[in-house]
């Protein structure tokens, strides 16, 4: 290819614009095509973005038709990423897709045959790869020191406005997602696996909407209730308005109470995995956090680790006793995630050059939408499920 990689965005949400700002901050990439099929979000976000210069499009296919581009990067809602991965493909780009791969494994396959040209790389949105302190624990766990791993225990904490706007949002749907934890929380079923280096192969999970109940609602929409004190009344998080959109927000929905019946997703879960090599693991979600973080804790025979994305501490301690060992682990950046977005990012545009296999491929994208999925059935059915890859 070109010594400048030629990049597209399909989707011009808060994802989109973390990757719009990257690609123009990047040595050898050139961004080339915008697309979303709404023209004034188009416009607005090119204007608050530093690239009008770049053309827009509203038609996907005419974009991937007409526009010059070696690669795109889809951030478009979970429920489109089958629909535009595959047109991404037949067109022989390199594509990043967002996480999950798609809210079904019907679609992750249909994305997958999609891919006639096998030198088309697939990464998946799994940044957490590149995150310094599960780096370390990687590193930590494959040197042995944790001796024979027999459990691991993973939590993610959401802060209570990010996690009440799955409330509101297409997500509240489980058709749209794929359910609470296959949408959110995909990251975390990818880090167990990465860092365990064993499929699962049977799941338990329990969990409920169990606070977020329709006869709390008061109205429809935060901008005609009349209780303007609710701690969940909407503020503009996690989404990307036009100004007309902002001036009404119940038009697209933006602002739905969050205690609405139009919605069928959890607002806790507890999810039991037990992996090929015997490890087992127990992962639990929860959205009231005072401040969003990720924890994680593994035992091993010879060993104890400690972690969480705030403080970047990988705490190892060993069973004979002894000070513990801490580790600093931070990166150089301030990108989202903890600076693993630009370490993620940069990885693409390697792996578009070079033809190297990314390492958050369309196998982990595969492979984390069956566990999703199994977790769901095993939450609505009460029953244990086995996965089959």
């Amino acid at each position: 290819m070109n010594d400048v990689c030629r990049l597209g965005i399909i989707g011009v949400g808060q994802r989109g614009l973390a990757f719009v700002r990257m690609a123009l901050n990047t040595p050898g990439v050139e961004l080339t095509a915008l697309c979303d099929k709404s023209a004034s979000r188009l416009r607005e976000f090119a204007a608050q973005s530093n690239c009008t210069h770049v053309p827009q499009y509203t038609d996907m296919e005419e974009m991937l038709n007409r526009a010059a581009i070696d690669a795109v990067v889809i951030t478009v809602p979970d429920f489109m990423h089958a629909e535009a991965a595959t047109a991404a493909l037949r067109h022989g780009k390199h594509i990043m897709l967002e996480k999950p791969m798609a809210p079904t494994v019907a679609e992750c396959r249909q994305i997958l045959a999609a891919r006639t040209d096998k030198s088309r790389i697939i990464q998946l949105g799994f940044v957490l790869r590149e995150h310094p302190v599960y780096r370390k624990v990687k590193e930590v766990m494959s040197s042995g020191r944790l001796g024979q791993i027999m459990s691991m225990a993973a939590d993610e904490s959401i802060g209570v406005m990010h996690g009440a706007s799955y409330m509101r949002r297409w997500h509240r749907k489980v058709a749209n997602s794929g359910g609470f934890v296959l949408a959110k929380c995909s990251h975390d079923l990818d880090i167990l696996y990465w860092l365990i280096g064993s499929k699962p192969v049977k799941v338990a999970s329990f969990g409920d909407c169990n606070f977020f109940r329709p006869e709390k609602q008061r109205a429809t929409h935060c901008s005609c209730c009349p209780d303007q004190s609710c701690r969940f009344r909407f503020q503009g998080e996690m989404v990307v308005m036009t100004e007309q959109e902002k001036s009404a927000p119940a038009g697209n929905n933006f602002d739905l109470c969050v205690y609405n019946s139009d919605k069928d997703v959890v607002d806790n879960q507890v999810v039991i995995l037990e992996y090929a090599n015997g490890v087992r693991a127990t992962f639990s979600l929860n959205l009231f956090a005072p401040e969003a973080k990720r924890t994680l804790k593994i035992v091993g025979t010879e060993g104890y680790l400690e972690t969480d994305d705030v403080s970047c501490r990988v705490t190892v301690t060993s069973s004979t006793g002894g000070e513990p060992e801490v580790y600093e682990c931070r990166s150089g950046n301030n990108s989202g995630h903890g600076g693993s977005d630009r370490l993620f990012f940069d990885e693409f545009i390697h792996c578009v050059r070079t033809g190297a296999e990314p390492k958050a491929d369309f196998e982990a994208g595969l492979l984390a939408t069956m566990v999703g999925n199994a977790i769901e059935q095993a939450r609505v059915s009460g029953q244990t499920v086995a996965i089959y890859s």
